[in-house]
């Protein structure tokens, strides 16, 4: 009986092995410059989650591939989106945000981007 078993595991753990138990996933890195500033953190979404505060001027968050919104709340309460990103599977697109400026500014780029022009600056 264990030769069966263990014929069966073999047979089994590849096929195990292929899923994708979590679906197609990416990551987003959302940098901020500068990395310190005197006023509270201004609250990030993506899409329409509000993301945890970015500490140090650094967060990478885990999500599903296709196109996210990266938005700020304005003082009334809404929500103003500052660009669009990509997410890619099994790749880290790079969000870098000046908050300096009013809007903020993004540029993104991804890990799979090896020459410049592929290197694209977020839309607003």
């Amino acid at each position: 009986m264990s030769a069966r078993r263990l014929a069966i595991g073999l047979l089994v753990a590849p096929l195990l092995g292929a899923c994708d138990l979590e679906g197609d996933t990416g990551f987003v890195e959302i940098k901020t410059m500068p990395t310190t500033l005197l006023a509270p953190p201004m609250p990030f979404y993506l899409d329409s989650e509000r993301l945890d505060p970015i500490k140090k001027g650094n967060a990478v968050l885990r999500q599903r591939v296709g196109t996210r919104r990266l938005q700020i709340e304005a003082a009334n309460g809404n929500l103003t989106a500052i660009c669009e990103l990509e997410v890619k599977k099994n790749r880290i697109t790079t969000v870098t945000v000046t908050v300096v400026e009013r809007p903020p500014r993004c540029q993104c780029r991804s890990s799979a981007a090896t020459d410049r022009a592929a290197n694209r600056t977020c839309l607003s």
